[in-house]
């Protein structure tokens, strides 16, 4: 008889094991026909205890008796098992979201981050740090760099940049300094032009024209001003000796004179017009 509760204890233990995984995988909880199972299976386990019990009693004569669990506390073991498990795989995921997380972190550094908007072309290598606001990771006698990017000098003078928006900046102001110097270099060849025909009109054309020529008498000969435009005049400097000098002027209040762009021999009337006819055959 014992044998038999004990076949049917075995196979309604693993009975139990069975549907609770399934139930598990398909309701997410132990359904009450497998707490039957288990129920049965910890029944059959009293009968053989019993009777292995009443097997000694009546060899070793004990009136010692075993119980292994009451009926009361049957519901209570698979509970108490499936929070242990439930408590048991929740520290688990924890535990492992915890260490998942800190590997990434220690993988994954955040890049450190700059603040290049300030940084302008032409600056020296302290206007460029203090214009990021932190100390450059690396640097040498030409270069400052910031973790990948760099900052290129030359003399001390901000040329070039690995940072894209500094660098458009600096070709920016580049073209606006090669463009204002083409046009400055226009207007300087555009004036020592006019001031080689300011230079080579006579004396009697210019006194002749008081309107564009003003004329005042100096210690050593005649001096004649052309304006051109605003802040830009011509000087014209006749001397005794016999030569004439053109200079620019800026208008200053000092009347200093800027550079000689003209300088030839006085030109004091004006050539008589030559006229040819031609005769057809």
């Amino acid at each position: 008889m014992a044998s038999f509760f004990l076949f049917i204890f075995f196979v309604t233990i693993i009975w139990f094991f069975v549907s609770r995984r399934s139930d598990k995988k398909n309701k997410g909880k132990t359904a009450t026909k497998t707490w039957c199972i288990l129920a049965i299976s910890i029944i059959s386990f009293i009968i053989v205890g019993n009777s292995s019990s009443e097997k000694d009693d009546s060899k070793y004569g004990s009136a010692t008796t075993v119980n292994f669990a009451s009926s009361s506390n049957k519901p209570d073991l698979p509970v108490a098992e499936e929070k242990l498990d439930s408590s048991t795989s929740s520290s688990t995921e924890v535990n492992s979201a915890q260490s998942s997380s800190s590997s990434s972190s220690s993988v994954q550094k955040a890049p450190q981050q700059y603040d290049f908007s300030k940084v302008e072309y032409g600056m020296t290598m302290d206007q460029v740090i203090n214009a990021v606001g932190k100390q450059p990771t690396n640097r040498d006698n030409y270069a400052l760099f910031y973790d990948d990017d760099d900052f290129d000098f030359t003399n001390d003078k901000l040329i070039g940049s690995s940072v894209k928006s500094v660098q458009n900046k600096i070709d920016a102001k580049i073209r606006a300094e090669q463009e204002s110097a083409k046009k400055e270099q226009e207007d300087q060849d555009q004036l020592k032009s006019q001031a080689k025909y300011f230079g080579n009109r006579s004396v009697e054309y210019v006194q002749n024209h008081p309107a564009a020529y003003s004329s005042v008498q100096i210690e050593n000969g005649m001096r004649y001003v052309y304006f051109v435009k605003k802040n830009s005049y011509l000087v014209r400097i006749d001397t005794n000796d016999g030569y004439t000098n053109v200079y620019s002027y800026d208008g200053n209040s000092q009347n200093q004179l800027g550079n000689t762009l003209y300088v030839g021999k006085t030109i004091l009337n004006q050539p008589a017009k030559k006229y040819y006819y031609y005769y057809g055959k």
